[in-house]
């Protein structure tokens, strides 16, 4: 009897602690989408300002360690946008993505090769962060991105 009164006591403890956090809605695909191309874009732009750092610094092989993982991170900007029209709140996503997904597929490797140009030893010398943000980030803000 004392076993399985202390069993009741623990599945009923176990339930009153998980319950609430297995109540909890879960997030739509969607979201999921959206809170991943999120994180994946601000883990590029502290790459890019890695990249900056050490090139302010002159220390090329951190640069082009930097380089290597932006461009490892670029090759994943297709995945984030799976989903067609996954615009839940808080997107700056446009629909325009998804209505011209090849413009859009074209950009994203535009930048793709961007970064990968950046990883070979010595083209540190020819980066400018603002150059590149301007010209491969932003080729696709213009389109795809709503303004701030």
């Amino acid at each position: 009897m004392k076993i399985l009164l202390r069993s009741v006591l623990i599945t009923i403890a176990i339930a009153l602690t998980t319950g609430p956090a297995l109540a909890q809605k879960q997030p739509t695909p969607e979201e999921r989408a959206y809170k991943f191309r999120t994180s994946l874009f601000q883990t590029f732009a502290w790459k890019l300002g890695q990249m900056a750092g050490a090139k302010g610094s002159g220390d090329e092989a951190a640069f082009v360690k930097h380089a290597n993982d932006l461009a490892q991170l670029s090759s994943l900007i297709e995945e984030g946008f799976q989903i067609e029209n996954s615009l839940p709140e808080g997107t700056k996503a446009k629909p325009e993505i998804w209505q011209d997904y090849e413009k859009f597929q074209a950009k994203a490797q535009d930048l793709s090769d961007a970064a990968i140009g950046f990883t070979e030893p010595g083209a540190m010398a020819d980066f400018d962060p603002r150059d590149f943000g301007s010209k491969s980030c932003g080729g696709c803000h213009r389109d795809f991105k709503i303004k701030d």
